[in-house]
């Protein structure tokens, strides 16, 4: 399959898309419930973490140069039990986008479309999926580049605007429910920064590991860095107490903004910044699963493929029976224990090739 060709700034914003798109649903709500006040600053101890789990994956990588994540299951396990570690990332990745695509349905039934079909929705946002996957990874990455600029404006605006509802004491007591339950929170939350295993799924799609090895650190950082802020934001507003019941916290925080009668109900502006990576994540996940099946089987055209995964990933979405179930126990899984797929299975993999002392792919790539 070939993925075509994209370059630093179109795999930074691709993975950042995908990151930072769960500001926009109830990660602000979850995390501000576990930690409290230190909610705003427990996202730089994450994204420390999430750079040492990505930097011995990477190192994982630099064995087998030339060779994507799912060549080397197959190299270090051998390929049945390859395949099925392979099967996992890609069965992870249609709940993945399943969860995603019902949580964004959910909210803007809650707060734009009430009346509008829950699968009218889902069709419409797989369909756009189904369009973005047909042209390809280099269609995909171009499309990120473009809607990355105005999703971090539109938070920009939102952030200003809303400045006079802030209230600084808000984030006292410093170190919210105490140092233990920050710490392992930063640990689970590690997970939120695991899209970088986008980079190693596609690796023929970028110039070298060198590249992969910077989109990955860059897309990290910038991503703590805008978690770092919405978090802050968040709480100035609203505090911990009522930070933590809100569904969509980013969203309720644009509709805080009010200037006598003259700028109000700026959250339907703010609708278009919450779509777009709404959308975008939907349609990375979606084609990530089908590419990932693709290089189980050695299919080299997607295409005829995509219909039907689309349908997979609609009966994901539906399985959960309500917001609250989806909330406590899907987004639970997809989001802090999802480390145990994105992080832990290639860490094994690596940890058995260091023991069989296997290694492969081009030995001659320069290493860094």
């Amino acid at each position: 399959m070939n993925e075509g060709n994209i370059g630093l700034f179109q795999a930074v914003c691709l993975v950042v898309l995908a990151i930072i798109n769960k500001i926009f649903y109830s990660s602000a709500a979850t995390i501000v419930q576990r930690v409290g006040t230190a909610a705003w600053y427990s996202t730089v101890g994450s994204c420390v973490i999430s750079i040492m789990f990505f930097y011995i994956i990477y190192r994982l990588m630099l064995r087998f140069p030339g060779m994507n994540l799912i060549q080397i299951f197959d190299a270090v396990l051998g390929r049945f039990f390859g395949k099925i570690l392979s099967m996992v990332l890609c069965i992870y990745c249609v709940f993945y986008a399943g969860s995603n695509l019902r949580e964004f349905v959910d909210m803007i039934k809650i707060y734009n479309l009430p009346k509008t079909p829950p699968a009218f929705i889902m069709g419409s946002i797989l369909l756009v999926s189904i369009l973005v996957a047909y042209f390809g990874f280099k269609g995909l990455g171009q499309l990120c580049g473009i809607c990355l600029v105005p999703v971090l404006l539109g938070l920009a605006v939102v952030f200003s605007m809303a400045y006079p509802v802030y209230n600084f004491n808000y984030l006292k007591p410093y170190l919210g429910y105490g140092i233990p339950r920050t710490l392992w929170s930063e640990f689970l939350r590690s997970s939120s920064y695991d899209e970088f295993i986008i980079l190693f799924v596609i690796t023929d799609a970028l110039k070298d590991l060198k590249e992969i090895k910077k989109a990955g650190i860059m897309s990290i950082v910038f991503s703590g860095v805008i978690f770092m802020f919405c978090f802050l934001f968040y709480l100035a507003s609203f505090g911990y107490a009522f930070g933590e019941e809100n569904i969509s916290g980013i969203f309720e925080l644009s509709r805080t903004i009010y200037f006598n009668r003259f700028i109000q109900r700026v959250e339907t502006i703010f609708l278009m910044t919450w779509v777009i990576p709404s959308m975008v994540t939907t349609s990375i996940a979606f084609y990530i699963c089908v590419s990932i099946y693709c290089k189980i089987f050695n299919i080299k055209n997607h295409r005829p493929l995509l219909v039907p995964f689309a349908f997979l990933v609609f009966i994901a979405a539906i399985i959960p029976q309500n917001i609250m179930e989806l909330v406590s126990v899907n987004l639970v899984f997809i989001r802090e224990y999802s480390m145990v797929v994105n992080y832990f299975i290639p860490i094994f993999v690596l940890v058995i090739a260091v023991l069989l002392k296997k290694k492969g792919g081009n030995q001659n790539v320069q290493k860094n």
